[in-house]
């Protein structure tokens, strides 16, 4: 793959990158973002004995998918180490949800460490729900038994108890508002980044090892379940620094309600039937399956799993919702009408509970309705979102990258998922690989230890020129997340794709070839963070030709079982 935007010199009269007054700090470790995995990296790093920076756009607790309101509960998956078995059972359905895709030695740890994060969590005071002498578990997305631990309010009471943890701790410094544009390499390692504040001023902050944990790029779509700070910078500065990434084609997303407000529609849900009709009033599913295929029978398998999967006959509901709204049919909101309002306690607790809908829905619908929406009195809307990619930058059993020196957590992490991902993995992830990252990084900076030298160190050109380009950043990123909307989210064939490529390719264009301006111009660097993410899920899906999983393709519907391995993505390629 070659650069993502060949940005000239510019000739103008300007200031040029070494004249700039620089601030420069120097660290053991260096964690980049703010959500689970950073702040759990950070602890464990601090713990093994660094002096710690985290580098985050938004202070802390505010920033990151971890905390962002689109639940009524996070999912946490582990098992039961007193249970002959269930951590084993664990392990095999990662690896039954991968499809052979994810990597098994880190499907593993994932499985072993998790009991231990609950006891962690707990004694810093999570709260998970119980039942009777122990936790309340239901069987989640993909799983064969239940494992799913449930917390109130997402992800956000971790985040906090992660708070209040390293503000005991005077040796972890947090540095909000600051946005990391570049890793820096000597010798091949990395040893540090530059970074942004939020007055326009460049800062370098040199680090014996750095820890990428920044989230994911679901803002490269038009409907997405994460905030706006979550925009593919650290797929961006991995790729760039010659890191090695993975699986990037398996984009999960799946439904959620979108109007009036934005939540996650929880596949429990599907379990009551719920009433999907366009905006003439007619029920539609009925055009999108097989004539031997009920629309009941397409939800049941749907209450099995949130996201989209095109590994069953659950793939029928996202399909048809998509080309429904493609079609012009969605409703006044832009969505699908869907009519939850038979869903009174009579009704549900004569359906099958075998997803939790009994423990659930009088939790998601007491969620909705703080939030002003009944769900028993109004009809709502539905959309198909992006939520999180199972893929990312390879890491290793010790949250390693391929370059010397950058470690990777939690989402921007590739490796401990594949094709599909169990339902409440990702937070039991960002608290496994946190730790094991931020120790090892802890461990390696021990060895190769922060440059103190005086020489200054720039950033790249190129990379500074982005920022300094005066364009419109809003419309150009609009036009980008509504192609990657169309034909990188759910359906996918080789003429979408290359519709996806061929916009991406003169965004970049543009962007690079936009005036400059003497301000930083930090919209115009998330653009490039977005532009880099989208084309890499996008040469991914389009190498991919099969559907498998999260990736689905119309014009290669089956899974190719010489396709059967995971599928890199670097600079080489």
């Amino acid at each position: 793959m070659r650069s993502l935007a060949n940005v000239p010199r510019s000739s103008d009269n300007h200031i040029g990158r070494e004249e700039l007054k620089m601030d420069r700090l120097v660290t053991d470790v260096l964690v980049i973002g703010g959500g689970g995995a950073a702040l759990r990296a950070a602890l464990a790093a601090c713990d093994a004995g660094a002096d710690v920076i985290i580098a985050a756009k938004m202070p802390l607790g505010l920033g990151g998918a971890t905390t962002y309101p689109v639940a009524e509960m996070a999912g946490y998956n582990a098992g039961d180490p007193h249970v002959p078995g269930d951590v084993e059972c664990h392990y095999q359905d990662i690896m039954a949800a991968g499809q052979g895709m994810a990597d098994e030695k880190l499907a593993a740890i994932l499985a072993e460490g998790a009991p231990e994060t609950i006891d962690e969590l707990e004694s810093w005071g999570v709260e998970f729900d119980r039942e009777g002498d122990g936790y309340y578990t239901f069987k989640s997305c993909f799983a064969s038994i239940p494992r799913t631990h449930v917390i109130r309010g997402h992800g956000e009471p971790i985040v906090q108890a992660l708070i209040r943890q390293i503000r005991r701790r005077p040796d972890i410094q947090s540095l909000t508002g600051v946005t990391i544009i570049e890793l820096a390499k000597k010798n091949g390692i990395c040893c540090g980044a530059w970074g942004v504040d939020s007055r326009g001023k460049l800062i370098y902050i040199s680090a014996g090892a750095v820890i990428l944990a920044s989230g994911g790029a679901s803002q490269a779509f038009e409907k997405n379940l994460n905030p706006g700070d979550v925009s593919g910078d650290g797929y961006m500065l991995a790729y760039e620094s010659g890191a090695r990434l993975v699986n990037m084609e398996f984009m999960q997303s799946g439904i959620g309600f979108s109007h009036p407000l934005m939540n996650i529609f929880n596949g429990y849900i599907w379990a009551a039937h719920p009433l999907l009709t366009n905006s003439e009033g007619e029920s539609f599913l009925e055009k999108y399956i097989p004539d031997s295929m009920q629309p009941d029978y397409v939800m049941d398998e749907h209450r099995k799993h949130f996201p989209f999967s095109s590994s069953d006959d659950s793939k029928y509901l996202e399909i048809a919702i998509q080309k429904e709204i493609r079609a012009g049919r969605g409703g006044r909101h832009g969505g699908i009408i869907a009519d939850l309002r038979h869903m009174k306690d009579d009704y549900i607790c004569h359906v099958p509970d075998d997803c939790g809908l009994h423990h659930m829905w009088p939790v998601a619908r007491n969620h909705m309705k703080d939030k002003g929406v009944d769900l028993l009195t109004q009809k709502v809307e539905i959309n198909v979102f992006a939520h999180a990619i199972n893929g990312g930058v390879c890491i290793d059993a010790e949250g390693s990258t391929s370059l010397p020196g950058l470690y990777a957590a939690g989402e921007v992490a590739g490796g401990p998922h594949g094709a599909d991902r169990l339902g409440g993995n990702m937070m039991v992830t960002c608290q496994v690989f946190g730790k094991i990252a931020g120790t090892n990084a802890a461990k390696w900076a021990g060895i190769h230890r922060p440059q103190t030298e005086s020489t200054a160190m720039y950033p790249d050109d190129r990379l500074w020129e982005i920022l300094h380009r005066k364009a419109d950043t809003q419309g150009l990123i609009h036009e980008l997340q509504s192609v990657n909307q169309h034909h990188l989210l759910i359906s996918r064939n080789e003429a979408g794709l290359m519709q996806v490529l061929g916009t991406v390719e003169r965004i970049g264009r543009q962007l690079a070839e936009s005036p400059r301006q003497d301000a930083v111009n930090m919209e115009a660097f998330r653009l490039y963070c977005l532009i880099t993410a989208s084309r890499l899920m996008g040469e991914a899906a389009l190498r991919r030709q099969e559907s498998r999983g999260a990736h689905y393709r119309e014009d290669y519907p089956i899974v190719n079982p010489k396709l059967d391995r995971p599928m890199f993505s670097d600079q080489s390629i």
